[in-house]
């Protein structure tokens, strides 16, 4: 029998969290004060988090924690301190991105649910395997996958699967992008994401069509594709909110929660969507409208909201006249005191139809015709702000009483499979008025500021009894709180002794190798003749588009007794892979020297393929801590390379032996299923570099793969650590690599050749580049 499915609400403060399970939610998932995937959420403390433990247990729905970004190697050693308590209090599980925290969490608490964040990037039932193999229990799919790739993952493993249903859409793949930690060092893998790409951006070519917020996808609604979601294996259906008020959440929550209850007791051809629950969903937050995301395809045009980057709300009314700053205006629904159009508040109650007079709010500059949003629907708001309440839902419960003149009195309680059982003192006989079953049951529903309420109550009572009332009241306190710690007894553990995480060995390597990975055949030709190169990463549309090409370079470099690797592309996905299964680009995967790879999908590909194969793991993989590495080791990779994001002192404590550090190159910040062309109406299905110029003025290489339509966003300037050649070489680095993609064949051969002078031959020399940067690698970040 197919479980029930899983409504998973946010949670980004404890009022929020309140307001999901009375909304209906079968599950939560919040942060503590540390290690969540929103830095900026009101995420409670400690004795908070706990509190909202017992409060979900009590009402019989599940606390998931993020523990969903990267972790330094300092940072290891807290997780145990910070974790042990909710571990303790029956936390039901952990959402993780980082793989040193999940091998670390594997061995500390071996009782606890893992779930693979979206954060992981996983993209199909291949990278799935390795995880369930790993102890993962659930997998957030990416929410670039189609319902197919869906269902793919639901038949090839037994992995419960987790899926974004509402909510807010990033631009890129979520955990691949280092936009905002880059250009404002506000790092979206430690839960501090800026959004720039909700900025306005300027494209290369005319947008036809398009306004400024070019990188601003539309929220998603999922509502009239629920049954088909859930035949594709999806089990627990997940809002997308932490950072929205109490109110959106139980708003989404309860909407959610009608459809699935309909779609269970009616079933899917029974089943429809009211459009005015659409309609409110939209006064709770939209930008521009819904999409459905990616489920039904690969990504259009028609999922970005170009011209308006915030909340747009519902249409309240048209502009009939403008008079200074007076506008004559006619209801296109209902409007409620406090509503606010736009920036102006409503101060009456509007029907639907009416005309009416208002003054124009703060910047509103509005003419004739126009449409005026409604940003703010008080009365909707002030419904849903109940929701915080205690005791706005109560679990339903059954007693038995029972009272016997001489004997104590007893009060048996039953409440989802939990019992308590609860005495008091010996009734009296009466000397005036005996108790009625009527005020002895009035007493006993009275039940407070609980989160319980009596579904059936017996009462077996003898005539001619007397008990006080404060005797039945404290009966009652008795019993609901011995039911209450039944029942939260039941998901405590002991936690085990504490593990240490592993930490660096202080091994360090030997003079660094020089690698190079080039894009072209232009910037590999002119380096096969660069002396000091060790090794070569050729991209993989090298070997895919020109497999005579490739074959010649590997075979000259091989030659010359250099290494040739093959760099496999930044997703894995079944369209890409596709590629690859054809019979002379398999054969040709049996001759590169090894693999640059760049997701759990590839290692899976390589290991059934190429076994055997030496796999370097690049700096998506991340490995940010000693647990993390181990884990690549763990999975075939013979080296890394070290994390983009770190600075220079905490990549001393990671340690470098065995990995490899990126001194030059433009670093790729977003990764992402849209397409900068196709929203501006300029798709000519060519591979080709574009630009996004951002509001400063600096320009971003955008790279276009129509072969399975996807952009790649590059770093304004390229990042070089030519000058930081003593610290590096303190660091002892296995080898150093420069990253070429935009650059001319000339301009690669001056770069590899003042690296080689000065890291191998021990020259001074330097170069003159018209902008660069350093990176994080004397910042880091927070």
């Amino acid at each position: 029998m197919t479980k029930r499915a899983e409504l998973l609400a946010p949670a980004g403060s404890f009022e929020s969290m309140v307001a999901a399970v009375n909304a209906g939610a079968d599950a939560v998932y919040m942060g503590g004060s540390r290690f969540g995937a929103r830095a900026y959420a009101e995420n409670p403390d400690t004795g908070k988090m706990i509190e909202a433990l017992d409060f979900c247990h009590l009402h019989g729905v599940k606390l998931y924690m993020t523990v969903n970004t990267l972790l330094k190697e300092q940072e290891m050693g807290d997780l145990y301190d910070f974790l042990a308590p909710f571990y303790e209090h029956g936390l039901d599980a952990a959402i993780v991105q980082d793989f040193g925290v999940l091998r670390y969490l594997k061995r500390q608490f071996p009782e606890l649910d893992l779930h693979a964040s979206t954060q992981m990037t996983d993209q199909s039932a291949e990278g799935a395997a390795i995880l369930e193999k790993f102890g993962v229990t659930r997998v957030v799919t990416s929410r670039e996958l189609t319902l197919p790739e869906i269902r793919n993952i639901h038949e090839k493993t037994d992995l419960e699967i987790e899926s974004f249903v509402h909510g807010a859409l990033c631009y890129s793949y979520s955990g691949q992008c280092l936009l905002s930690s880059m250009i404002g060092g506000r790092s979206g893998n430690r839960g501090r994401c800026a959004q720039p790409c909700r900025l306005p951006w300027h494209f290369s070519r005319e947008p036809r069509g398009a306004g400024e917020y070019l990188l601003s996808p539309k929220d998603i609604c999922t509502l009239k594709i629920l049954p088909e979601i859930l035949e594709a294996g999806v089990y627990s259906l997940k809002i997308e909110g932490r950072m929205k008020r109490p109110e959106y959440t139980a708003g989404v929550t309860r909407i959610y929660r009608k459809y699935l209850d309909l779609l269970e007791e009616k079933g899917k051809k029974n089943y429809k969507v009211d459009e005015r629950d659409i309609e409110e969903l939209m006064d709770l937050y939209n930008r521009g409208g819904f999409s459905e995301g990616y489920y039904k395809t690969k990504g259009n045009a028609g999922m970005m909201s170009t011209f308006r980057q915030n909340h747009f709300g519902t249409k309240g009314a048209k502009v009939l006249a403008v008079r200074k700053n007076l506008i004559t205006a006619r209801a296109l629904e209902d409007l409620h005191k406090g509503d606010v159009l736009e920036s102006a508040t409503m101060n009456a109650e509007i029907p639907s139809g009416r005309d009416f007079q208002m003054k124009a709010g703060r910047d509103m500059r509005v003419a004739p015709g126009e449409i005026l949003h409604r940003t703010q629907n008080a009365a909707l708001l002030a419904e849903l702000s109940a929701y915080q309440n205690f005791g706005f839902h109560r679990e339903k419960l059954n007693g038995k009483l029972r009272i016997s003149l001489g004997k104590p009195v007893i009060l048996s309680l039953n409440y989802g499979g939990f019992s308590a059982e609860v005495s008091g003192a010996a009734a009296e006989p009466a000397q005036k008025s005996a108790l009625t079953r009527e005020s002895v049951e009035k007493q006993l529903r009275k039940t407070g500021n609980t989160e319980f309420t009596f579904d059936q109550l017996e009462i077996e009572l003898e005539e001619g009894c007397f008990l006080p009332v404060q005797a039945l009241k404290e009966l009652r306190r008795e019993g609901i709180e011995k039911l209450s710690g039944a029942v939260l007894g039941s998901s405590r553990r002991s936690c085990p002794e504490k593990l240490v995480p592993e930490s660096f060995s202080g091994e360090k390597a030997e003079e660094p190798y020089l690698a190079v990975l080039v894009s072209d055949a232009r910037q590999a030709e002119v380096l096969l003749n660069q002396p000091g190169i060790r090794r070569f990463y050729l991209e993989s549309d090298l070997l895919l588009e020109q497999p005579e090409t490739f074959f010649h370079l590997r075979k000259t470099i091989q030659g010359q007794g250099k290494e040739c690797f093959l760099a496999m592309p930044p997703l894995f996905r079944a369209d890409k892979r596709a590629l690859f299964e054809t019979e002379e680009t398999e054969r040709n995967l049996t001759f590169p020297d090894g693999f640059l790879v760049r997701n759990l999908e590839e290692l899976a590909y390589l290991k059934e393929r190429v076994p055997g194969a030496v796999l370097i793991a690049d700096a998506n993989l991340y490995s940010w801590n000693q647990e993390a590495r181990t884990f690549l080791k763990e999975q075939g990779f013979s080296a890394d390379t070290a994390p983009l994001e770190l600075n220079s002192h905490e990549l001393s404590r990671r340690g470098l032996s065995g990995s490899e550090l990126v001194v030059y190159g433009r670093a790729a910040l977003m990764l992402s299923s849209q397409c900068v062309k196709r929203t501006t109406g300029n798709c000519n299905k060519k591979k080709e570099f574009t630009f996004l110029t951002d509001r400063k003025g600096k320009t971003f290489p955008v790279w276009s793969d129509c072969s399975v339509c996807i952009n790649i966003v590059f770093n304004t300037a390229p990042l070089d650590l030519s000058d930081q050649e003593q610290e590096i070489r303190a660091l002892a680095p296995v080898g150093i690599r420069l990253s070429f993609t935009t650059e001319t064949a000339e301009e690669a051969e001056k770069i590899a050749e003042t690296y080689a002078r000065r890291f191998l031959f021990g020259e001074a020399a330097s170069m003159k580049l018209p902008e660069f940067t350093r990176g994080h690698f004397k910042r880091g970040v927070e």
